[in-house]
């Protein structure tokens, strides 16, 4: 029996109806999720790439067997790379559970270049009504009643109406790329080109929002749309990202903004970071940005995993760090959201979280010591120069 991939889709229209609430804080959007899971009725889709073993682990796989005995159909999709943190005992409890799961893209021998395609989405869709996007694993590390004041930071968002049948859509293509055997059809649908895109253009008044998906590659629907969006910025731009070292566009784009007189704002990682180098490698860039009148705020208190573009009326979340990486090999999905209230609570977001940063300055940065010259130029000429090696090897 020939198995079918569904047609790769990784744009869809501007959606006017439905609403759409922000959550953030680990524990108030997990107990929010949790929630959702104990009322489900019908089905519940769940598609992450973090999965640790731990105290978040062990409450919802009671709550998602739980749901799977009372009748209601439970998939599970989880990257195999990104579940390493989950031991092979907890592995096998999750697969004797009454959860359906599937690993996207188990780890094989004599496949180095499969190897590095992840998926990267954060996707739990609760009866087919209610999608979650944004940032969430499931990992204490999300959780401060676990993890106590170095919790990472984070934020994710609830859809309802025709967007949360979009995301079950993709779910749908991500559910039948990791079937069994499926992996060489998974990459030819990574790397071909004839991919459905919805190219409308929003409501001019209407509140609207619509899901983009990205596999990685230079046609990359989600990246193009920030970038497109960015250029157009009449008034103000924030980008907050836990890894920045940008693509080039992307970087491009944010200079002449500011030096348009657009209001650019960055939101960082600070010393409280998982990927030392990233940080250090996309430092490099500092000085260029700043001298273009780019204000850069370091986050200080602890990790922050929060991805979020705003710009004017218009703002996207989910998945995707707008790092080289994730703009490369990544499967990612965010919702994008032409709506003033929205934007407005993301401005009150932003305007809390900069009280807990470390602003940079021009003049102070360059005064910095010739170690951390050296080492910024050294990581960012690394990073660089592997991902371009990787890169021919596609």
């Amino acid at each position: 029996m020939t198995r079918h991939t569904p047609p790769a889709r990784l744009s869809w229209p501007w959606r006017t109806e439905g609403q759409a609430r922000l959550v953030p804080g680990g524990d108030d959007f997990l107990a929010a999720i949790r929630a959702q899971l104990d009322a489900a009725r019908h089905s519940i889709d769940i598609e992450l790439y973090l999965c640790s073993s731990g105290a978040l682990f062990e409450d919802w796989l009671q709550v998602l067997d739980d749901a799977a005995a009372r009748g209601v159909q439970v998939r599970m999709l989880l990257d195999d790379v990104g579940s390493h943190g989950l031991n092979q005992r907890d592995r096998e409890r999750l697969d004797r559970s009454r959860v359906t799961l599937r690993w996207f893209n188990p780890l094989r021998f004599g496949h180095p270049v499969n190897a590095l395609i992840r998926d990267h989405r954060k996707i739990i869709i609760i009866d087919g009504e209610y999608v979650w996007t944004g940032g969430m694993g499931l990992d204490d590390n999300y959780s401060a009643h676990h993890s106590g004041n170095q919790a990472w930071r984070d934020l994710m968002v609830c859809s309802d109406g025709p967007v949360a049948g979009d995301a079950q859509a993709l779910f749908e293509q991500a559910w039948a790329l990791a079937d069994a055997g499926a992996l060489r059809g998974a990459l030819r649908w990574r790397l071909h080109h004839d991919v459905t895109h919805s190219r409308d253009e929003a409501p001019a008044s209407t509140p609207a929002a619509r899901l983009t998906a990205a596999r990685g590659g230079r046609r990359n629907p989600l990246l193009r749309s920030v970038i497109r969006r960015i250029g157009r910025a009449r008034e103000q731009v924030w980008l907050c990202t836990p890894y920045f070292l940008p693509p080039r566009p992307l970087y491009k784009a944010l200079q002449r903004a500011a030096r348009r007189g657009v209001t650019v704002r960055l939101l960082v990682c600070g010393p409280c970071t998982d990927h030392p180098i990233i940080r250090f490698a996309g430092q490099h860039l500092y000085g260029r940005l700043l001298r273009a009148g780019v204000e850069i705020h370091e986050f200080q208190p602890c990790f922050i995993h929060l991805k979020a573009v705003r710009v004017d009326g218009w703002c996207t979340l989910g998945s995707f760090n707008y790092d080289r990486w994730n703009s490369s090999w990544n499967l990612e999905a965010n919702v994008e959201w032409q709506d003033d209230r929205l934007c407005s609570e993301l401005d009150a977001l932003r305007e809390q979280l900069q009280q807990e940063c470390r602003a940079m300055d021009y003049a102070h940065w360059r005064r910095r010591g010739l170690v951390a010259r050296l080492r910024e130029s050294l990581m960012f000429w690394f990073g660089t120069r592997l991902l371009r090696a990787l890169h021919a090897l596609r």
